[in-house]
């Protein structure tokens, strides 16, 4: 093959190339955003930050955490559907945002299906908390005190539809018992709160540091290491409700290199001793899920939550 020749199939081959596939191929080449829905200072930021270190060594680039918080999650949730589709800006937060807000608002913008799930690194058990001279000791204290005096009992959580949310719902309505909500932005808020005595209790997410609180109860059906002596509500007759999942999720329709490129850093980074040691420290367990194993936790989830919603119709704004 003659020079000339040899230059116009070169030529030919890299005209063939799409913009998009070479952008794919240089992945990662500048700085990641990943948004936290949550105030910095509560768990979903904790851990959020604790990914964002060992996606940076795993991708080569700097991941850089932006709190978008607000409104249960879903302001920074929808900034991560509406992104550029080139997984620049990703999400982290636990499934309340995506799987259950969609089914309580009809403003958002998103819903389940509008995102491609990169992995899920760890789940939460909710623990409730009273300030440390709290006269509550255990949840039937709480309960019949709530039973005493409806709706004087006050509890703060991350917003209205959130898991920590919607779990005390199904607590006190199995206990046959009503309490005051008191949403905040985030769980930090809700903890400065609870310190300052504004309100009587708190859904914590954040097991593994619980202060100057008492914890009286975790929402769960088997203890954990991080609280081995703190009883769960299966136990207290009162049901194991469910633990709540973190993972990563990025605006639908990344290019698949771009896409399995992040699920492989994904990987790479719960699979580390130092993600694995912040976690203990933070009362998390490391539950990993692939991609597609996310996804369809995650459809699942919103469907138990969209079957909820559907028998209390006053939660849905």
């Amino acid at each position: 093959m003659n020079s000339d020749l040899s230059r116009h199939v070169v030529a030919f081959i890299l005209a063939a190339i799409s913009p998009a596939a070479a952008v794919a191929q240089g992945f990662p080449s500048r700085s990641i955003e990943l948004v936290v829905p949550f105030p910095a200072g509560g768990v979903t930021d904790l851990t959020g930050r604790a990914l964002a270190e060992g996606l940076s060594k795993a991708l080569g680039q700097n991941v850089i955490v932006i709190n978008k918080d607000g409104a249960a999650g879903t302001i920074g949730a929808a900034v991560v559907a509406a992104a550029a589709r080139d997984g620049y800006t990703l999400g982290f937060t636990a499934m309340g945002s995506i799987s259950g807000q969609p089914h309580l608002r009809r403003d958002l913008s998103y819903n389940v299906a509008s995102f491609d799930y990169v992995c899920q690194v760890t789940t939460i058990v909710t623990a409730i908390l009273v300030p440390g001279d709290s006269p509550y000791r255990s949840l039937h204290d709480l309960f019949e005190q709530a039973r005493r005096a409806p709706d004087k009992l006050t509890y703060g959580h991350p917003g209205p539809g959130s898991i920590p949310h919607l779990q005390m719902l199904g607590l006190s309505s199995r206990a046959g018992v009503s309490l005051t909500s008191v949403p905040f932005r985030g769980e930090a808020p809700a903890r400065n709160a609870l310190m300052g005595k504004h309100i009587d209790l708190i859904m914590s997410g954040d097991s593994g540091s619980i202060a100057s609180f008492r914890a009286i109860a975790i929402v769960s059906g088997e203890r954990i290491s991080s609280l081995p002596d703190v009883p769960t509500t299966e136990e207290l007759g009162f049901g194991a409700g469910f633990p709540t999942p973190f993972g990563v999720f990025a605006p639908k329709g990344l290019q698949p290199e771009v896409l399995l490129r992040l699920r492989k850093a994904c990987m790479e980074t719960v699979n580390s001793a130092g993600f694995g040691e912040t976690m203990t420290k933070s009362g998390q367990t490391i539950r990993y899920l692939d991609g597609p194993g996310f996804e369809t936790s995650m459809e699942q989830v919103s469907r138990v939550i969209g079957d909820l919603v559907a028998k209390m119709p006053e939660l849905r704004n």
